[in-house]
C-alpha cells in the first residue's frame, strides 16, 4: 500500500518556526520518524512538500491511481486550500489531515479547516510521535 504524504507551504521552514519554542521540530525530522513507522507497517510512502497549490493539486491527479489515501499536513491551505479542496473531492482519495500547532506559529486553528468534512480521520499536535500515530490509525483504516 502506498500513501501521499503532502505538507502544504512554508512546512519546509518548520525548523526555523520552531527554534523559538526549543522543540527543534523539522520537516526532516517528521519524515525520518515517518518513514521508520510507515516501514513497521509495510506501507510505502511518497512525501511531497509544496508552496504551491496548483503544484499539489496535479500531484494529486496525477497519483489518483497510485495511492490508496493521502495523509495530509496543510498548514494554510487549511484555511484557504479550495484547489486542494475539490482535486480530492474529484479524486475521492481517502483523506487524513494532521494539523500542526506549536506554541508559536501560524498553523493554529484546526477547527476551522476547510478539509474537516473530507477527512476520515484528522490529528494535531507538534510531536512527530502524534503524526505517526495518525499514519498507523490511516493505514489500518485503509485496510479495512
Amino acid at each position: 500500500m502506498k500513501i501521499l504524504v503532502l505538507y502544504g507551504p512554508n512546512l519546509n521552514l518548520l525548523g526555523w518556526i520552531s527554534r523559538n519554542t526549543g522543540s527543534r521540530l523539522t520537516l526532516d525530522r517528521l519524515n525520518r520518524s515517518l518513514r521508520r513507522k510507515a516501514r513497521e507497517l509495510d506501507v510505502e510512502l511518497k512525501i511531497f512538500q509544496s508552496q504551491s497549490e496548483s503544484d499539489a493539486s496535479k500531484l494529486l491527479q496525477g497519483q489518483r491511481n497510485k495511492v490508496a489515501g493521502v495523509l495530509l499536513v496543510p498548514g494554510i491551505w487549511a484555511e484557504t486550500g479550495r484547489l486542494l479542496q475539490e482535486t480530492l473531492a474529484i479524486t475521492g482519495l481517502p483523506l487524513a489531515a494532521f494539523y500542526l500547532e506549536p506554541e508559536s506559529g501560524p498553523w493554529h486553528n484546526h477547527k476551522a479547516s476547510i478539509f474537516r468534512d473530507r477527512a476520515v480521520l484528522e490529528a494535531q499536535g507538534v510531536r512527530p510521535e502524534a503524526l505517526d500515530a495518525l499514519l498507523q490509525r490511516f493505514a489500518e483504516h485503509l485496510r479495512s
